[in-house]
């Protein structure tokens, strides 16, 4: 009976089922480790991204603020000039005719 050929491919038919059975599964747990680890990842990275757009939102208030304080010394730089411009044209219309620089 220990000879039997039945026997002997039932014992072996099971013997494969059971391994590919546990190939299945361990294979299943490393993509479930995969998955977590890279939802982990993907966490991180977003907490990155968003750290960094922050940043970027911070930098071009900086900047806007630093454009707006610009824009008041271009227009009191003008008023300077002509200002300047004014009294220039004043001083060359109250000189004397003869009296050439």
């Amino acid at each position: 009976m220990l000879w039997d050929p039945i026997i002997w491919l039932f014992v072996l038919a099971t013997g494969l089922s059971i391994v590919a059975v546990l190939g299945v599964v361990f294979a299943t747990r490393q993509a479930r480790q995969r998955e977590h680890s890279s939802e982990a990842g993907s966490v991180d990275q977003v907490a990155h991204e968003l750290t960094f757009v922050h940043d970027l939102r911070a930098e071009i208030d900086r900047l806007r603020q630093e454009a707006a304080q610009l824009g008041q010394e271009r227009d009191e730089l003008r008023r300077v000039l002509t200002r300047l411009a004014d009294l220039l044209e004043r001083a060359g219309e109250e000189t004397p005719a003869g009296h050439s620089r």
